[in-house]
């Protein structure tokens, strides 16, 4: 291979890669969740949720999962205390079911699937909506042990908090999205 050879495959590389990012940033590409707030708001604060749910606290789960996807991901968004935010997010766990997806005999499941629904708005602190998600579902199955309630209530609260995380992050992502 000649030197004017190797020259032109630099170049066609280089060239490739500079289209590439032309194209990325001309199309306003953004990472999920990359965006800003809605409304202008720049500081939110997060309430405990509703729980609407037969679930013992899974309200607590949920906020604490949702302050943690604020924190990693953008952690001078989130305000200590009410009174230092320009946005509420309250939440509302509307409802969380579960319902058998695998079966060893008609009346023995070994597996099954919760469904999580989360509601969020955005309010400023005078109370208007600044921005509204009905609703956010996530999914998570888990193992049934027929003969220990115990192990199959711990994989469901294992499900739970799966699905905790999860909404997390949809939540941020779709408040984040400005596009």
């Amino acid at each position: 291979m000649k030197h004017g050879d190797t020259m032109k495959i630099q170049f066609n590389w280089m060239f490739i890669g500079w289209l590439i990012a032309a194209m990325v940033t001309a199309c306003g590409y953004h990472f999920a969740g990359g965006g800003k707030f809605p409304a202008g708001v720049t500081r939110i604060f997060i309430p405990m949720m509703e729980n609407r749910t037969t679930e013992t606290g899974a309200e607590r789960v949920f906020t604490n999962d949702l302050i943690y996807e604020f924190t990693r991901s953008r952690k001078e968004g989130l305000a200590k205390d009410r009174s230092a935010a320009d946005g509420i997010l309250l939440g509302t766990i509307v409802s969380f079911s579960v319902e058998n997806i695998s079966r060893s005999s008609v009346s023995t499941a070994i597996e099954r699937r919760g469904t999580g629904t989360l509601s969020l708005r955005l309010e400023s602190p005078d109370g208007r909506v600044l921005w509204r998600s009905a609703n956010i579902v996530e999914h998570e199955a888990f193992n049934v042990v027929a003969e220990n309630k115990t192990k199959t209530d711990q994989y469901k609260s294992d499900a739970i908090a799966e699905i905790s995380k999860k909404i997390a992050e949809s939540a941020f992502t779709q408040l984040t999205d400005d596009f």
